[in-house]
């Protein structure tokens, strides 16, 4: 309830004075209840939890903004309530919550890490990745086709095979534009979508039939007779085509750069974990770990309380979790 209460007095604060983002100092007062304060610096730290390249977006919703702040206020409404039980007394709590900051403290140095790489000239780098590899920056051969199907459905092969060939015909003599009488006579379904128009695509992307008749040279303009597939007869009309053709390094430099630049970080970064777990100083003391694992069959051994024989006022059993997408 005070989180609701807290957001519909945020919502109306917007809406009595107009949101202005402006950089606020550390200690600046965003809510306080008694004890608890929240202050600009607790939204700063929690906007880390935020992608860096998402946090400027995340930024222009007032919403997300007043969302983040409330979530701060009332899980540190609630942590002071724990304290004052003493709840953060407890031995495994204290490791518990130096845990929780030991993976923030780990989160930040190995941002640290890929911040603070050895400086390097991407750009040459990403030449010289071209270079050495030039198939790896080619635009595929594509094919521009417009189609008009002959399907089988309410008729038999010979039927849309007949079908198909008086189309052909009449599409042969160019008295009428090809995708007019693709908008009359052919079966489909995303004519609606683009006229029987295909646009540019691989040869290879087309069901195989078609694919193979791809594979000879055809002339622009030029009308297959009907070619048949699982999905009935096809009449295509061979609009051009585009052989595969080298990228210009201008096109992909960025690209290279920002994949190399990533691939060093990843890199740096998968190098500290493994100098950590490879120290020659590291005693693991591997029977007191075999010690923590519980043998599965102390588990299944364990009766099952009955909901008949539960003691009275006992809780029910916890209903099992609904499987994702209802899978």
């Amino acid at each position: 309830m005070r989180s609701r209460l807290l957001s519909a007095a945020l919502v109306a604060a917007a809406l009595a004075f107009p949101a202005v983002a402006k950089d606020l100092p550390s200690d600046a007062p965003l809510v306080q209840d008694g004890p608890v304060k929240i202050d600009a610096a607790d939204f700063q730290a929690a906007m880390r939890r935020v992608p860096k390249e998402m946090r400027p977006e995340f930024r222009t919703s007032y919403d997300r903004v007043v969302a983040m702040v409330d979530n701060i206020y009332v899980a540190r409404s609630l942590a002071e309530k724990a304290r004052e039980l003493g709840l953060d007394k407890d031995p495994v709590v204290q490791r518990q919550l130096q845990q929780a900051q030991d993976a923030v403290l780990a989160d930040l140095y190995l941002e640290h890490l890929g911040q603070n790489a050895p400086k390097i000239d991407y750009e040459a780098r990403a030449k010289e990745l071209y270079e050495a590899d030039p198939s790896s920056y080619v635009r595929p051969e594509a094919v521009n086709l417009q189609t008009i199907l002959i399907s089988l459905n309410g008729r038999t092969r010979d039927m849309a095979l007949k079908r198909a060939q008086q189309v052909y015909e009449e599409a042969k003599s160019g008295k009428e534009d090809f995708l007019q009488l693709a908008a009359r006579y052919s079966d489909d379904h995303d004519k609606v979508r683009n006229g029987g128009d295909l646009g540019w695509n691989s040869p290879k992307s087309f069901v195989a039939p078609v694919s193979r008749w791809l594979e000879e040279p055809h002339e622009k303009g030029e009308i297959s007779p009907p070619i048949e597939s699982e999905y009935g007869f096809h009449i295509i009309r061979f609009v051009d085509r585009k052989k595969a053709e080298p990228i210009p390094f201008a096109e992909v430099k960025n690209q290279i750069i920002r994949a190399e630049r990533d691939r060093l970080v990843k890199q740096r970064r998968e190098e500290a974990v493994q100098a950590v777990r490879s120290s020659k100083t590291v005693v693991t003391n591997v029977d007191n770990i075999q010690a923590l694992v519980v043998p599965s069959e102390a588990i299944l051994s364990k009766p099952v309380p009955s909901s008949k024989t539960a003691p009275a006022g006992s809780a029910a059993p916890a209903a099992a979790p609904a499987s994702p997408a209802g899978k």
